[in-house]
């Protein structure tokens, strides 16, 4: 069941006013370690990953967990944390390969030249860089300058491999007050370069930060994107998004359009941002079944509203929502990458 017969599929359900039938892609959170300490990092509760610490799944059972996940999508997002922690990252993203899996690596990129194997077995490399300046950059990951200098460094590797592993690139950037013109540069560089661009708003649990409301500046950005996106840069994310969070929207989101696993291997049902993750996806035996035991202990996904104006949760509802404007995705994808 791949990504496009997943997306037709959920078409009517939707069209219906019911919830999708399948998900597009599974987000694993592979760990919650982490080195750097970026300002914004949540888990929807005020929490940093790394604060809240969760025993990780061994590589056999990790692999087990990517095969069951294997049998209902063709995508997967390995994020965390910081995943590149993991010392069995390499063979995480071969056997999803193996498995017949399009790999997303969503990563800071700490070391990342030290392990050019990551960049073979990942068809999509996202960095999540905020900054091009090494001092800007430092104060948004609350780290010395150093460790701003081996990420950029990681960006410069992964700009100069992507023709030979045959990479997809993409920038993930997170618009804060205070730091909206690094977010402006990140958005020139990632057109400069043909590379994909995503931007979400800065969030304070789950609410947008309220200094970015009625901001001259950050709504400014948002139009440059917008029009960027209708020139044919790889901005990614369909318009009704990108408007969406410029004009801070409410909508309906379809969280199980990308099922979110925990490092244990246990659903967050409906959203990480609920913070319940009673059953193992491993111990239900699959996907199906362990959604089904959630939905059985907790009930219908909530009507969430004036929340979560991110990528990850309005970007994938807005894009399973707007079929005609979804057309115009799979372009940015195949052209992402290719100067």
């Amino acid at each position: 069941m791949g990504f496009i017969a997943n997306y037709i599929a959920n078409l009517t359900p939707v069209a219906l006013g019911l919830e999708p039938k399948r998900p597009l892609l599974f987000s694993y959170y592979a760990t919650h370690r982490c080195n750097l300490g970026c300002a914004y990092c949540s888990d929807g509760h005020g929490i940093r990953f790394k604060e809240d610490p969760i025993p990780e799944l061994g590589t056999k059972d990790a692999k087990r967990l990517i095969t069951l996940l294997s049998r209902c999508c063709d995508t997967l997002d390995i994020t965390g944390g910081e995943p590149l922690l993991r010392n069995d990252l390499e063979t995480l993203l071969e056997h999803a390969r193996s498995a017949g899996m399009r790999t997303i690596l969503n990563t800071k990129g700490p070391g990342l030249r030290e392990r050019p194997e990551l960049l073979r077995c990942s068809n999509v490399l996202v960095l999540g860089i905020d900054a091009l300046e090494e001092s800007k950059l430092a104060q948004r990951i609350g780290r010395p300058i150093d460790a701003a200098k081996e990420i950029l460094s990681s960006l410069d590797y992964a700009l100069s491999k992507r023709r030979e592993t045959g990479t997809k690139l993409a920038l993930s950037v997170v618009a804060s007050p205070g730091c909206l013109d690094s977010a402006e540069q990140m958005l020139d560089f990632a057109m400069a370069n043909k590379l994909g661009f995503h931007l979400s708003p800065e969030i304070r649990g789950t609410s947008v930060h309220p200094a970015l409301r009625n901001n001259a500046d950050y709504r400014r950005i948002i139009d440059k994107a917008l029009s960027a996106k209708k020139r044919g840069a790889c901005v990614l994310g369909v318009p009704e998004y990108l408007e969406g969070i410029r004009d801070f929207r409410p909508f309906h989101c379809h969280p199980l359009l990308m099922p979110t696993i925990r490092p244990d291997g246990r659903l967050y049902y409906p959203c990480l941002e609920y913070k319940k993750a009673e059953i193992s996806v491993l111990e239900a035996g699959s996907y199906p079944e362990a959604l089904r035991q959630a939905k059985e202990r907790q009930g219908r996904i909530p009507d969430c509203g004036d929340r979560c104006h991110i990528f990850c949760h309005m970007a994938l509802s807005l894009l399973q929502r707007h079929p005609i404007s979804a057309l115009g995705e799979s372009r940015h994808w195949e052209e992402t990458g290719k100067c």
